[in-house]
């Protein structure tokens, strides 16, 4: 049975368009039943996290980019891996709400796997949890509490993450919820402690800006790469909320 054939049989509320139903095949190499689960949950997080995604605007997005709390690095690691980057760190609340923060990173999630090589080859995440402030500590308990349960829905390969500067709270926060995660992404997190030069163990240095041990150059630098193309895309994907709406619910903004 194509996935299409069962969407329409099951009447799930979910884009149908060839290339984004592929992400999910290539997901689950191809087999369908575990593919369409995997569609099924994903319509659910969009519809329950309609919160979330029903607020994707540049305006909101865009600031945790601009300020390098989150975003992708230009190269690819030698396994053809995108690098995406999450620095919690830099957050406070004079540059946007924390929930802005979980936007931008849900949105861009969803710009790297419009590529394919990144839909066959995977994502590599590094994540600076260092705690500086309680605005920190409060993100970081957010983002954790959200992202764990979503990520059996989301059509992406996460090839490995590695958490630098991890926080005892984030440890104990990820422990907490870690029944909610993938089990084989959670054997796939390395938690790094605060030596400058940790993820030189798993990147070459030319792959890394300073701020993460490489000799890239600055952040603030590396980080304009990808910024436009992923300002154009996030119109698209408020757009596609679309696809999502049920019946009798409370609307979500369209502009």
């Amino acid at each position: 049975i194509k996935p299409k054939t069962l969407i329409k049989e099951k009447d799930l509320p979910i884009c149908t368009d060839d290339d984004f139903l592929l992400m999910f095949l290539r997901n689950k190499k191809f087999d369908i039943k575990r593919s369409f689960e995997q569609c099924s949950n994903y319509s659910y997080q969009r519809h329950a996290m309609m919160n979330y995604y029903g607020f994707m605007f540049a305006d909101k997005i865009m600031a945790p980019l601009y300020h390098n709390i989150c975003g992708i690095l230009p190269y690819r690691d030698h396994e053809g891996n995108v690098i995406i980057y999450f620095r919690a760190n830099q957050y406070n609340s004079s540059i946007c709400e924390p929930d802005d923060v979980l936007r931008a990173v849900q949105a861009i999630g969803h710009f790297v796997l419009t590529f394919p090589a990144t839909q066959i080859c995977g994502l590599a995440l590094i994540a600076d949890l260092k705690v500086e402030s309680l605005q920190v500590l409060q993100l970081l308990a957010r983002y954790v509490k959200w992202a764990l349960p979503s990520l059996h829905a989301f059509p992406a390969r996460f090839r490995k993450i590695d958490c630098v500067n991890t926080h005892i709270f984030v440890r104990t926060m990820v422990n907490l919820f870690r029944s909610l995660a993938p089990v084989k992404l959670l054997k796939r997190t390395t938690f790094h402690d605060s030596d400058a030069k940790a993820l030189l163990k798993s990147y070459d240095a030319s792959l890394l800006p300073e701020e993460f041990g490489g000799t890239m150059g600055p952040l603030k630098d590396v980080s304009q790469f990808y910024l436009q193309k992923f300002e154009d895309f996030v119109p698209k994907l408020q757009a596609s909320n679309f696809y999502y709406k049920r019946k009798n619910t409370i609307p979500f903004p369209e502009s």
